[in-house]
């Protein structure tokens, strides 16, 4: 009989409905909540399973556990690489850079006359990104001088020295729509994320809409996702009002419940597929 442990912070709907569709193919699922799990700093196996599904939302937790428990044999999706890399949006960009994938700009700075004359060269307006964060929270567009100098002197004022660090990315004046693709593997479709709203984060108010996915959308967002080292994630295109394609984040943690009945896909079901595809 197959077995796998999967790791969480809560059973969340779409923990739950990758526990059913696990358990429909006759699965043992070890449930471990990350708060509860110590680990040594070994070689000791933790586990009788071979498999870990990650599926716990916190980027500290989630990338050192995967890391421990890859030392100790395990293996892990998605694995330490991938959630490390995708955590980071400087460290995803970079990835990403080197795969020579399509991008907006960006840069990093660490100093705030640096960072407004910089942007001041490019040109307004840009967006400001924290360097860790989901959801779209803590994104902000500067559209002046003015603007920039206040947003970067409280982030350089404030906070920890992560904090200290900032991330300006090209402003893509989208047509009301952002895309996301999900891989799981490779590019099983994905979603549009419309809105009125600059940010098209369905947790900041955004529709779902069902997106045929292009073969050129697919292989970009499977391309996306070996440059991160990512089995199951969920790439976010911006589309230009060219009709340009650009890459702009690759997600390790998949939610996915809000878009199953849009969509039409599966999702669960895929990705217990995949995952009991690497345990064969």
């Amino acid at each position: 009989m197959r077995k796998l442990d999967l790791v969480y912070t809560r059973l969340r709907t779409e923990e739950r409905m990758l526990l059913d569709a696990l358990r429909k193919r006759d699965c043992v699922v070890g449930l471990h909540q990350d708060a509860d799990l110590v680990l040594s700093l070994d070689r000791k196996p933790w586990t009788d399973s071979q498999l870990v599904l990650m599926r716990s939302m916190s980027f500290t937790r989630s990338r050192y556990l995967a890391a421990m428990m890859e030392v100790k044999g395990s293996r892990v999706v998605n694995g330490s690489r991938a959630i490390t890399t995708c955590g980071d949006k400087v460290q995803t960009t970079l990835a990403l850079a080197a795969s020579d994938l399509p991008l907006p700009w960006a840069f990093v700075g660490f100093e705030e006359d640096a960072c407004v004359s910089e942007i001041t060269r490019r040109g307004f307006p840009v967006v400001m990104k924290p360097v860790v964060g989901s959801w779209g929270r803590m994104v902000a567009r500067l559209d002046s001088p003015s603007a920039a100098e206040g947003l970067l002197s409280m982030r350089f004022g404030t906070g920890s020295a992560q904090d200290h660090v900032a991330l300006v990315q090209q402003y893509i004046d989208k047509p009301g729509h952002d895309l996301r693709v999900y891989v799981v593997g490779s590019a099983i479709g994905g979603i549009r994320r419309r809105s009125e709203h600059w940010i098209t984060n369905t947790a900041r108010g955004a529709t779902a809409e069902r997106y045929e996915v292009p073969a050129s959308h697919a292989k970009l967002a499977e391309q996306a996702a070996a440059a991160v080292g990512g089995e199951i994630v969920a790439v976010d295109l911006l589309e230009t009002r060219g009709g340009d394609i650009l890459v702009n984040e690759v997600n390790h943690c998949v939610e996915f419940a809000r878009s199953i009945e849009v969509s039409g896909i599966p999702i669960p079901e895929h990705i217990a597929d995949y995952v009991l595809g690497v345990l064969s």
